[in-house]
């Protein structure tokens, strides 16, 4: 039998486990790694790696991205709530174990936080971090609501966590832009898949989306035509770039891409999981840029 020292154990533990869900912790920590693998191999400009995490200035840069992006998570949960509750109800009833109170204080000590240790490394980057938190805001309140702005600025701002350590590094080539804009439009086609399969949410409470303007066969169409648009800017890639190892990626993301053509048109659980591959792809890459 359960002591109510133990039932209130386990409703912290509980509540702390929604409140990580609320954070998307696991994209949080995918983008991370992501930053070190970007940090390591594609800027680090030192012969041993190693030598190169005593940079304390990039640790401090990654740790704002993670507190910013953790804040926006919030953010948008709490602008969400009602849309999530008719799209993703068991996931939504779970993170509403914490009060939107909480929640909402936690968005600000968070972005408090992310930009006191921006200012520490940089003014550069804290300027970029504070415009980065506002936009997050400001996607969350305003531009959500906005048919295709919606998807593009997700889309944007998924990429500008990387920005940070282009903005430090001061690097930004040919090659970077077209790799960046390749994974732009692969993860604006996952954007237009997310309007999709949450159309009901949309309808629900009259958010206008691509698949309630244009109806699901042609936001599918869309999802089509911007993978096929990613795959120009991999033939640009691969042509600047023509590493063997680029070769392999970028003939698995072809693989990829060409099975989610197909896939869209038949509403199989797969898919989800295979832009996650994608993605991931993608982040490997990196190794190389």
């Amino acid at each position: 039998m359960n002591t109510p020292v133990s039932q209130k154990r386990d409703s912290i533990f509980l509540k702390l486990v929604a409140l990580l869900s609320s954070v998307r912790w696991k994209n949080v920590l995918f983008t991370a790694v992501a930053q070190y693998i970007a940090f390591l191999f594609a800027f680090n400009t030192k012969e041993n790696i190693w030598n190169s995490l005593g940079e304390i200035k990039v640790h401090l840069i990654i740790l704002s991205t993670a507190l910013v992006l953790s804040a926006g998570y919030i953010i948008n949960n709490f602008y969400d709530a009602e849309k999530d509750l008719v799209n993703r109800p068991h996931r939504t009833r779970f993170q509403n174990l914490v009060s939107r109170g909480f929640k909402l204080n936690l968005y600000f000590l968070l972005n408090f936080l992310a930009l006191a240790i921006a200012l520490y490394a940089s003014w550069r980057i804290f300027l970029f971090f504070l415009f980065f938190a506002f936009m997050l805001w400001f996607y969350s309140h305003k531009l959500s609501k906005l048919v295709l702005i919606r998807e593009l600025t997700a889309s944007f701002l998924t990429v500008m966590a990387f920005f940070s350590l282009v903005l430090y590094f001061q690097k930004m080539d040919i090659g970077f832009f077209l790799y960046g804009a390749s994974l732009f439009f692969v993860l604006f086609a996952r954007e237009i898949y997310k309007d999709i399969i949450w159309v009901k949410g949309d309808v629900v409470f009259g958010y206008e989306s691509i698949t309630t303007s244009i109806g699901r066969m042609g936001s599918i169409r869309i999802f089509q035509v911007i993978l096929l648009i990613s795959t120009v800017a991999d033939a640009a890639f691969i042509w600047l770039n023509s590493k063997q190892e680029f070769i392999y990626i970028f003939l698995a993301l072809g693989i990829l891409k060409l099975i989610l053509l197909f896939l869209i048109d038949r509403d199989t659980k797969p898919m989800h999981r295979i832009i996650q591959l994608t993605i991931l792809l993608y982040i490997i890459g990196i190794i190389w840029l």
